[in-house]
């Protein structure tokens, strides 16, 4: 018997299902509580619940699907990647990255990814499949429980595997779950929806009922170069882009960040940079440089310290905001999608003794 996946009903339905096995409300909110406030994932911790009705939901409900098979640990800044494994197979990497006054989760929305953009890994191994909601919280629960006591000042962003705007009806139900008091309780400036194109599924993200905030990858100034590196990301054009991103921080949102991946020789140059300081001049946009972290076989390289500053200072002061920010994990398989795609070279190899 295949069984439902409580993490994949929303508070409401996980609510309908307590009622209807005759229980009271209150038994919900227990349940909510064991689940996303304690981050439990079997059935005996929750001792505050009938033994009776333990049994009968275990027959019929897991509490979680998925489970870590590896984990990487930076002996630089504590930085963990996680390679998890659902119930048919498939995994995706989640990444959990310690700073000194919060943790910040980084979450997969799918196994593999759709697009083709060349600074990519992930884009090297083919797209299976998109993740559930429950999936998805899966994650954020178990890295969430690894973070320990501070991770009350948690930060989510879906940044890691796939294009979350492609799995738009699992990302709002799962960020529905994350913003509610009886779910993990974030609010939206805490939650970060990473999106590389989609000016449509933008408004939608925009007119639904999830609290969030939201980054455009950019990572060129111009339509002709961003053909280049992000290849079918850039079928709409970046005008349309910014077009929708400005609808998202209609009536008050916060600014959309406009994440621009730094390549050596690639998107650098002055013209680079004064084109893009021209695209977030006087507009609700920030700009957050990513110095490229390159895969074990990559063919681009990471700028010096002195190409940074170049970069920035051409930036300023035309641009409102720049921040840079720096990769975690150096020493592990940080980039996203390498630990994925070492997972999947391994598959490939024959069998010792194989002929």
């Amino acid at each position: 018997m295949n069984k439902t996946h409580l993490r994949n009903l929303s508070l409401l339905e996980l609510r309908d299902v307590v009622l209807a096995e005759g229980e009271p409300e209150f038994r919900f909110r227990q349940l909510a509580t064991w689940i996303y406030a304690r981050l439990e994932s079997t059935y005996d911790a929750m001792t505050d619940l009938p033994k009776e009705l333990r049994q009968r939901l275990a027959q019929r409900f897991d509490v979680a699907a998925s489970a870590p098979v590896s984990i990487q640990q930076s002996a630089v800044d504590g930085t963990r990647k996680f390679l998890f494994e659902f119930a048919d197979g498939a995994r995706v990497e989640s990444v959990l990255m310690r700073y000194d006054r919060r943790n910040t989760v980084c979450l997969s929305t799918q196994v593999g990814c759709p697009l083709d953009c060349v600074f990519c890994e992930t884009a090297k191994g083919r797209f299976q499949r998109n993740l559930t909601a429950g999936e998805i919280l899966d994650q954020i629960c178990l890295l969430k429980r690894e973070a320990g006591p501070p991770s009350e000042k948690i930060n989510v962003v879906f940044m890691g595997m796939g294009e979350p705007l492609l799995n738009l009806p699992s990302v709002i139900a799962a960020i529905r779950v994350m913003n509610d008091p009886l779910g993990l309780n974030l609010g939206g400036k805490r939650i970060t929806v990473s999106t590389s194109s989609f000016p449509d599924r933008i408004r939608e993200l925009a007119d639904s009922e999830a609290d969030c905030s939201l980054a455009l990858s950019l990572n060129a100034p111009n339509d002709a170069l961003r053909r280049q590196l992000m290849p079918k990301a850039s079928h709409f054009p970046i005008d349309e882009l910014l077009d929708a991103a400005r609808y998202f921080v209609r009536d008050g949102r916060r600014r959309v960040t406009l994440e621009y991946v730094l390549i050596k020789g690639r998107n650098m140059s002055p013209v680079d940079a004064d084109e893009l300081a021209a695209l977030a001049h006087a507009q609700p946009f920030k700009l957050n440089l990513i110095p490229y972290n390159p895969g074990r076989h990559s063919p681009y390289e990471c700028p010096n310290e002195d190409d940074i500053d170049r970069f920035v200072t051409r930036l300023l002061p035309a641009a409102p905001a720049v921040t840079v920010r720096r990769s975690r994990g150096v020493d592990i398989d940080a980039a996203c999608g390498q630990l994925w795609n070492e997972y999947l070279m391994q598959k490939k190899k024959p069998a010792k003794g194989a002929a």
